[in-house]
């Protein structure tokens, strides 16, 4: 049985929804997950399922691990799902999830894109310095403004509109701090520090976009043969030609990731959108509600028995359908 309502869309989560079982979790409980490591090992000539252990104290040391670990996990996921016969006739990522949505929507092969994240995590490593942090709640005209009022543009940007009420900045340490403190002194925010090392999807790491592009450019990209939606445009993209995927990804290193405005446009789009996470945990689940609810939602992954879960969201498509 085939289950793919026609508003099912696949989203793909980024590096947040790491987590040290991630592969061991989806080896364990599906067999063939293990073949897809294994495969990936022989394309990256190491071996992932030996440093993808919940034990490894260095799992995620490397951004370019996690890149790697992400990616493979949410493929496997989407494998599974597709083999239960959940087919997501629609799809989009977040950030490192934008490869997965290439993979899904046909313009990249999963040997090209795993290529592709390792060379990206790579190049991170090699950036320049810098935190991520996530700021709820607040909306993103009032942190743009504070900035403004601390002129600190460039050294501190909003890097991912994640939802109204929920973003994330990025820059140099001392810049972020700076921006949270005054914050702090008009409102009660949650802030957490999401990534140590780098300010991705900011303007510091425009020279990693410009090494980056010359990758891409020896990257074999095909049009994609369902809309694409590109994090730095938020908007849908019918039959795009390689070389715009190739500038999007590009600007997609060192300009912010529009998460709302594609979730948004999905929703106008699909007006009984069923918005599916397919990856570790349910980062981009838990985004939903508290005053925004563009779609139904659903998560692939609930944290314990992921083979039983599948087939109760299994049924639960089926039924839809």
């Amino acid at each position: 049985m085939t289950v793919a309502p026609g508003s099912l869309i696949f989203m793909f989560p980024g590096q947040s929804s790491r987590h040290p079982d991630m592969i061991e979790k989806v080896t364990e409980e599906w067999p063939q997950g293990a073949a897809i490591v294994a495969y990936a090992s022989d394309l990256l000539r190491r071996d992932i399922a030996s440093h993808f252990r919940s034990d490894n104290p260095d799992i995620f040391t490397h951004n370019r691990d996690v890149q790697i670990g992400v990616f493979i996990a949410n493929h496997i996921h989407m494998k599974r799902l597709e083999q239960a016969g959940v087919v997501g006739r629609w799809s989009l990522g977040l950030s490192l999830g934008e490869y997965n949505h290439l993979v899904h929507a046909g313009a990249l092969t999963f040997e090209a894109a795993l290529l592709l994240v390792d060379e990206r995590g790579r190049l991170f490593d090699e950036g320049p310095p810098g935190i991520m942090a996530s700021l709820f709640p607040i909306e993103a005209d009032n942190v743009e403004r504070k900035i403004a009022e601390l002129d600190a543009g460039g050294r501190v940007v909003i890097s991912l509109y994640n939802a109204p009420r929920q973003q994330v900045v990025s820059g140099d340490r001392d810049a972020v701090a700076q921006l949270v403190a005054a914050l702090d002194e008009e409102t009660l925010i949650e802030v957490i520090e999401i990534e140590p090392k780098i300010p991705m999807h900011s303007p510091a790491f425009a020279p990693v976009a410009q090494r980056f592009r010359e990758v891409l450019a020896r990257t074999p990209i095909a049009t994609p043969h369902v809309p694409y939606l590109a994090n730095v445009t938020g908007a849908l993209a019918v039959n795009p030609s390689p070389d715009q995927i190739r500038v999007n990804l590009a600007m997609h290193v060192c300009e912010p990731v529009r998460w709302r405005n594609s979730i948004d446009t999905l929703a106008e789009h699909l007006p009984d959108a069923h918005f599916l996470e397919v990856g570790p945990r349910a980062v981009l689940y838990n985004m939903f509600g508290r005053g925004w609810n563009p779609g139904r939602s659903s998560k692939a992954d609930n944290g314990h028995n992921w083979r039983e879960h599948i087939k109760g969201l299994t049924a639960e498509l089926g039924h839809e359908s």
